[in-house]
């Protein structure tokens, strides 16, 4: 697509554990994995952020231990000497996004303890609103992009109709009159995903697997650091 921004999207399989790899996270990110009440969802968290890490260290050409990023107020991380990105988690996998803009990501896995149906009545716009749930989910997985790539909060875009993807615009609330560029995103079975950008201009997302398509570039644990940031 001439013109279009090109999104780099990398999916993680976080059900593999890193070895040793948490002593490449800073010590915000440490301190949010200790805090995890089940092992498991622990481990997911480390290996997406290592993930992360790595990815970014590749195209900035740093260490992955030197990666650093501010945090926004909600949750947004910063860009990494440049380089716009975003990060979502849910069950086994993780989605990065690096970009030459703004950038938000979101991948939901089939949960069957989440009520579907009474998320979508919370949180969609009546004309987004179906009676299928994977409809809905990957329609909340479009909202959920929106809020990341404009670095707000999910009740910011309630009003938001994310029926189809393309150019989606906010006609009220706190950003009324935004416009983002939506698309849904290739997803491994049992998940949705979804990629939105600022502004009208079309993205290209390149979907890619890590470490897969990396394995020329391993990831190297060096001594632990003592500075860093996380990313929701």
């Amino acid at each position: 697509m001439s013109g279009a921004l090109d999104v780099e999207a990398w999916y993680v399989d976080t059900t593999v554990p890193v070895l040793g790899g948490d002593t490449l996270l800073g010590a915000a990110e440490r301190a949010r994995s200790r805090r995890f009440a089940v092992a498991a969802d622990a481990s997911r968290y480390v290996h997406a952020h290592v993930a992360a890490r790595a990815i970014l260290a590749r195209r900035a050409g740093l260490a992955p231990a030197d990666v650093r990023w501010e945090v926004g107020p909600h949750g947004k991380p910063g860009p990494v000497v440049g380089q716009r990105w975003n990060l979502s988690r849910s069950g086994g996998h993780a989605l990065v996004a690096l970009a030459a803009d703004d950038v938000g990501v979101d991948v939901q896995v089939r949960d069957p303890r989440v009520d579907v149906a009474r998320v979508a009545a919370r949180y969609l716009a009546p004309a987004a609103r179906t009676a299928g749930a994977a409809d809905d989910r990957r329609r909340l997985a479009r909202r959920e992009a929106c809020a990341k790539a404009g670095g707000g909060r999910l009740l910011d875009v309630l009003g938001l109709d994310v029926t189809t993807p393309g150019v989606v615009r906010a006609d009220d609330g706190a950003w009324r009159g935004q416009e983002w560029w939506v698309s849904d995103v290739p997803a491994p079975d049992g998940a949705v995903a979804a990629c939105a950008t600022p502004g009208a201009r079309p993205h290209v997302c390149r979907v890619r697997t890590w470490p897969g398509e990396q394995r020329d570039r391993p990831v190297r644990v060096p001594r632990p650091v003592a500075a860093g940031e996380g990313a929701r």
